[in-house]
């Protein structure tokens, strides 16, 4: 009986932790029937060789007077396979051969000649998206910079492109997947790569003489138990949420390499190898979060670890102040006869990998969660705020979501409300216990079926009341940029990154392999939903004015406007036709006085955003909003927007700081270049000082 609690039981709690695959600009594994009418009405891709896509699969290309001419003729040797315009769900759903000016670059290690107006349009390289996931280690012309053990690497950022703004003071923090395996072995997906945190520390101008000072670059894996069992043996001892996990004893893992193909087991081998073993590894690898004199790592599934904010070690995981109990988040209820049978391993809680903080009180607001299995099967949800001094608990609230299978993935906070949402996902059991499935891909979702917003008071909030779910309108919500409480209706209006009602079955398999597949993956929209609290009943939900067409990911407002009325919205950007593509770029979104989401027809450019692209070989990644020292905190626009872009011409990463009171479109006013390349990441912070932090 015990045993069949903690098998069965524990399949539910690490459901949660495959949410964090939705993290990384709107990718995602649902499976969208092609829209041959949608692709039809696409627009060109137009570059200095511009590349036209019909859609009965032919191909052409169009020379402008700058083509250069002496090129050899593009064509995929077996070194180059993955030479090619990467594939895309509707305007290009398979790769195509490059055209001369990119298939130059990718012979000489080049950008291709492109403007702003060349760009946009999803365009992008397979071999370089996927070199982008490799593994963090050392580049080959400096080979001892990074440890391998450890991921511990240290040096001032000397190579500055621009100027730093001298009122841009603090360290930045960013998190996610950075050691890929173990045992040359690859993790059979990258969101099951080990935790790697890196900090970019910018100190006070006053301390230096001349008006110079030093920018200073530290990283290092996220060391929990697991981690370290697993780098003394150097092989995989625990199942992770999307499908690693240990061999069988008779399994001879073939030696690919931590940049190599993952290899798929045989059926045999995995029921051996993790049929049972409930084991799910922490990683540790989803946030990072500075707040009362503590640097958290955060990972949805478990306990925060707490990190050293100078050196980034580990020094263990964290209760958040008490209120987190170690252990799997699976509880019986009190005065039931199955708490005689309950295994001690279980009784623990996870807390959210997304929590905000409010820009009125200062207080860091988040939630903890466990499943109940008895007296009635939910959800239990604990809302908690904390005050900057110490990390103290202000209050807490605690409730039960009756049914609810999967914890949320991210918040909406107003000044009076929570807004859990939860999407249309059911976990199928077996595949999991047998070990055939991880826990993300065992999730099935039903693209058809409405959703469920959950309105909690604010533990803080002066009038209380019983939490209650409303109904919304079928899609799939990923992460919110900020919500609030309209002055003259009072109904709750947030705006989130999501998918729209669709056919949708399966749930992150674009993401196994080497790098996210963009032919299974919906494009990613930025929604408006509004909510009326007294009627209990959605208002609307649509496409939000000023982003149509607009594939967006990572939204975020001027962390002043989390809880208000915001005009601009912020994201990594993947094109403005509407397909599904590699961001490459970041936009602003007007979205209380843009055009309305219908305003274009589907495929249309939206030449109304205003964006920054790097170009057709240039990843960027989730930015910060950083408000100016002494800036009016009332202007979303006295702010700096910072992102880490992977360049794939020369293997490295540079951090793009942007100052708001421009237009995007300007570009960039400085450029940091660190000296290797930094695996895609998911979330990060900015600490301003030791007790507070920016982020989304």
């Amino acid at each position: 009986m015990k045993r069949f609690l903690h098998i069965q039981l524990v399949v539910v709690v690490t459901v949660a932790a495959s949410f964090h695959g939705l993290l990384v600009r709107g990718f995602s594994v649902l499976s969208t029937s092609k829209s041959t009418d949608f692709r039809s009405m696409l627009s060109q891709t137009k570059m200095v060789v511009t590349v036209a896509t019909t859609f009965d699969e032919t191909f052409e290309i169009q020379t402008s007077n700058d083509t250069i001419t002496d090129l050899e003729p593009p064509s995929i040797s077996a070194d180059q396979s993955y030479w090619e315009l990467g594939p895309t769900l509707l305007a290009r759903p398979e790769p195509m051969p490059l055209p001369p000016n990119l298939f130059h670059a990718m012979k000489t290690g080049t950008h291709p000649l492109e403007s702003q107006e060349d760009l946009g349009r999803g365009v992008f390289v397979t071999a370089d998206w996927r070199r982008a996931w490799s593994n963090y280690e050392s580049p080959p012309d400096n080979p001892n910079l990074i440890d391998p053990a450890t991921g511990n690497a240290e040096y001032n950022i000397d190579e500055i492109e621009g100027e730093i703004p001298l009122d841009l003071v603090g360290t930045l923090y960013r998190n996610g997947p950075g050691l890929f395996g173990r045992g040359e072995e690859r993790a059979q997906h990258v969101l099951d790569a080990d935790g790697l945190v890196y900090s970019i520390t910018f100190p006070p101008i006053e301390e230096y003489a001349n008006f110079q000072r030093t920018i200073r670059f530290k990283s290092r894996f996220v060391e929990t138990e697991a981690f370290k069992e697993e780098r003394e043996v150097d092989r995989f001892l625990y199942r992770s949420t999307f499908g690693t996990g240990p061999a069988a004893f008779f399994d001879k893992v073939p030696k690919n390499g931590l940049n190599g193909e993952p290899v798929q087991r045989s059926l045999l081998s995995r029921v051996v190898g993790m049929g049972g073993n409930v084991n799910i590894k922490n990683s540790a690898n989803t946030h990072v979060i500075s707040f009362g004199g503590k640097l958290l790592a955060l990972f949805e599934a478990g306990l925060p670890h707490v990190l050293d904010p100078l050196t980034l070690e580990t020094i263990g995981e964290d209760d958040m102040g008490g209120t987190l109990k170690q252990g799997l988040p699976v509880k019986i209820g009190c005065g039931t006869f199955l708490q005689n049978f309950m295994p001690s391993s279980l009784g623990g809680d996870a807390h959210t990998a997304h929590p905000n903080v409010c820009p009125k009180t200062g207080n860091l607001v988040g939630w903890h969660w466990a499943h109940q299995i008895s007296p009635e099967s939910g959800l239990v949800v604990t809302l908690t705020e904390w005050s900057q001094k110490g990390f103290e608990q202000v209050k807490s609230k605690t409730f039960i979501l009756p049914g609810c299978e999967l914890a949320p993935h991210d918040m909406a906070l107003t000044e009076n409300y929570v807004m859990l949402k939860v999407n249309a996902l059911k976990m199928n059991h077996a595949p999991f216990l047998l070990g055939i499935k991880g826990p993300a891909a065992s999730l099935e979702m039903d693209g058809h079926s409405q959703v469920t917003a959950w309105i909690f008071p604010r533990p803080t909030a002066g009038t209380q009341f019983e939490h209650f779910p409303v109904q919304v309108p079928p899609c799939f919500s990923i992460h919110f940029s900020h919500s609030y409480e309209d002055e003259v209706t009072g109904n709750i209006v947030s705006f989130f990154s999501g998918w729209p009602e669709s056919d949708a079955k399966d749930f992150l398999g674009a993401w196994g392999g080497l790098a996210p597949d963009f032919r299974q993956i919906p494009p990613t929209f930025l929604w408006r939903l509004e909510i009326d609290p007294r009627k209990r009943e959605c208002v609307s939900l649509n496409v939000a004015p000023g982003s149509a067409n607009t594939c967006v990911e990572h939204i975020l407002v001027h962390p002043n406007f989390t809880i208000r009325k915001a005009e601009n919205v912020y994201g990594a950007g993947s094109n403005l036709i509407g397909d599904s593509s590699t961001p490459c770029g970041y936009v602003k979104c007007k979205v209380e006085s843009g055009s309305p989401s219908d305003a274009l027809p589907p495929g249309e450019f939206n030449s109304e955003v205003d964006a920054y692209w790097f170009g057709s070989r240039y990843f960027t990644t989730e930015p910060l909003i950083v408000p100016k020292r002494c800036g009016d905190p009332d202007n979303e626009e006295d702010a700096y927007l910072l992102g880490m872009v992977h360049d794939a011409a020369r293997n490295r990463d540079f951090l793009a700081i942007f100052d708001l009171g421009r237009d995007l479109k300007e570009g960039p006013i400085a450029k940091l270049w660190l000296k290797s390349s930094v695996p895609i990441g998911l979330h990060g912070c900015f600490a301003l000082d030791e007790n507070t932090s920016v982020f989304c």
